[in-house]
């Protein structure tokens, strides 16, 4: 899957989550227009909570600390990533 395309499925899947961005824009064609670098969106917190969400199962549980939520903890699993897009593909 290509940059673009995972960018553009993570920014809908965030937005079904009711995630409405300053930094994007929705066009009729369905396509998006980012007011900013692709890094600023999925690195903020209102994308990254809308996109991961809370977590309340136990599944959830195993692999991040109990005082941090999931969405901050996937956050700060992707900005380790040389390619955070593709850490991003994983969750689509």
């Amino acid at each position: 899957m290509k940059d673009k395309t995972i960018l553009k499925k993570a920014i809908e899947k965030a937005a079904k989550n009711r995630y409405k961005g300053s930094l994007i824009t929705k066009l009729e064609s369905g396509d998006y227009i980012t007011h900013c670098g692709y890094i600023a969106i999925i690195f903020s917190h209102s994308f990254a909570k809308a996109f991961w969400g809370e977590c309340d199962c136990s599944l959830c549980k195993s692999g991040h600390k109990e005082d941090i939520s999931y969405w901050q903890f996937q956050l700060q699993q992707m900005v380790l990533e040389k390619e955070p897009l593709k850490y991003l593909r994983k969750f689509l």
